[in-house]
């Protein structure tokens, strides 16, 4: 095909040598070019606009990447300086006990096959509770022994206050509270059951020795103040007291002044009836 239009171009040369261009052609040419310029223009700019969306998305895209590297780097160091926090020594435990690898598989603790040495792990684990126990129970007793010894003075105080009857009330209520009484507070509720002016007092110290009626120091003392008292309120409070006694746990001291009480004209009523009602009970 090339070939015969080579051989056509080349037999009618002369024909196309001949042909001369119209005036008309070169100013359509011209005028073409005049107007494309614009459009080259407008192209290039178009092209420019998409450059430069282009390198925007370019630049938004590796801010974001930089963003995310650097926020991944500032964990990494966050997780890096708690990983290098002292770890208690329950959660060392508890680490050492659980695989790296994710697992739910616990590492069982090698055990002692030995008798003896479980008894002995076992012992020296409730040593320590035990001597804190102990160590507990001897700081209560020690402070309850001071607390009593500290009541037992300030009531020793308060039953020697001559001049207020009240004080010495107080003091009395504070013996009732002691759990035992020694020699000095049992002579000291004697004295103030036999002597003292006011009646309320000897009721109170009578009252107080009472609450130790089992002790047989206190059942002695309460027969002496029985034979020594004149009060007749104190008086009835003890044969009251008497009664409740076996013949064999009175003295015949005490049989006697109940025989004279019951027998005295002077004797107040309620006194005479509790001293026969004690005497005819033997």
């Amino acid at each position: 095909m090339k070939d015969s239009l080579k051989k056509y171009i080349n037999d009618h040369r002369d024909e196309f040598d001949n042909l001369e261009v119209p005036d008309e052609m070169f100013d359509k040419i011209m005028s073409k070019l005049d107007s494309s310029t614009p459009s080259i223009g407008k192209t290039r700019s178009i092209f420019s606009l998409k450059n430069w969306a282009i390198a925007a998305s370019v630049v938004v895209i590796l801010s974001l990447g930089i963003f995310n590297l650097w926020q991944e780097k500032e964990i990494d160091n966050t997780v890096l300086a708690t990983k290098q926090i002292p770890k208690k020594e329950d959660e060392i435990l508890t680490d050492t006990s659980i695989p790296k690898n994710g697992l739910e598989t616990i590492k069982k603790q090698p055990e002692i096959k030995q008798n003896d040495k479980k008894i002995l792990a076992h012992n020296s684990s409730d040593y320590p509770k035990q001597s804190i126990d102990n160590q507990t129970f001897a700081e209560e007793n020690y402070n309850t022994e001071d607390e009593n010894h500290s009541d037992k003075a300030n009531a020793i105080e308060l039953m020697n206050n001559e001049f207020s009857a009240s004080s010495r009330l107080q003091g009395i209520t504070l013996v009732r509270n002691l759990s035992n009484y020694d020699s000095k507070i049992i002579d000291l509720l004697s004295e103030k059951a036999i002597s003292d002016e006011n009646t309320n007092v000897r009721l109170a110290a009578v009252s107080a020795l009472e609450i130790q009626r089992r002790n047989p120091v206190v059942i002695d003392r309460i027969q002496q103040i029985f034979i020594q008292q004149n009060d007749p309120m104190v008086q009835k409070e003890l044969i009251t007291f008497l009664a409740e006694k076996q013949s064999s746990e009175l003295s015949p001291e005490v049989n006697t002044r109940l025989l004279i009480l019951a027998q005295d004209p002077t004797t107040v009523d309620f006194v005479k009836d509790e001293a026969y009602a004690v005497l005819m009970k033997y």
